[in-house]
């Protein structure tokens, strides 16, 4: 009889736990502290894991991105699943877009936002990672170009680049600058005027 074995974990988890730490990374210390040696600190790993599974630092940065578009799809599915129920008025599209907005400032999520644009900023230095980051915003472009038809947009094609703009502005301005941080009411009527005009 063959004796019983152990594994460890599988090399999927253990890829998803290094772009979960590469994303706290970000989250902590931006871009600078963001180095295979910190990843392989805060996933708890032997010196050199992060670099055996992701060997250079354009490899890091689209796992961290991959994996944060992992962890913001239940957002994106949750409003998929209203899509059906539409058409909605202005005002009911912008308190259901306004919820997203919420969920992604809150204590518990604020770190990943923070981490997304430390991402963007790294794009900007890297044009293999650029190229990742792209595809990853041309597949939320088209997302959102399916979800406007649901909130009355007659030109989603047109609108779609404008609400990915106004939701970066948004969730950024809520995030960093709190002198100038929208309240509730606000926030609601920003969105509402852009579903007006779409």
């Amino acid at each position: 009889m063959a004796a019983a074995t152990t594994s460890g974990p599988s090399t999927v988890d253990r890829r998803s736990a290094i772009a979960d730490a590469a994303l706290k990374a970000l989250e902590a210390g931006g871009s600078r502290g963001l180095t295979h040696r910190e990843v392989d600190r805060r996933a708890a790993l032997p010196l050199g894991s992060t670099s055996n599974y992701f060997p250079t630092r354009e490899a890091l940065l689209t796992a961290a991105l991959h994996r944060l578009v992992e962890l913001e799809r239940p957002s994106v599915e949750a409003l998929e699943a209203l899509v059906p129920h539409g058409p909605y008025a202005p005002r009911e599209a912008a308190e259901l877009v306004a919820g997203v907005v919420r969920s992604w400032i809150t204590p518990e999520h604020a770190g990943l936002e923070m981490a997304r644009y430390e991402l963007f900023l790294e794009s900007r230095r890297r044009p293999e990672f650029q190229a990742a980051l792209d595809q990853v915003r041309r597949e939320y472009l088209e997302l959102t170009e399916q979800l406007l038809p649901a909130a009355g947009c007659t030109d989603p094609r047109r609108h779609a680049p404008q609400l990915l703009a106004l939701l970066d502005g948004l969730v950024l301005n809520q995030l960093l600058q709190p002198a100038t941080a929208l309240a509730d009411g606000e926030l609601v009527g920003a969105l509402e005027r852009f579903f007006e005009t779409c």
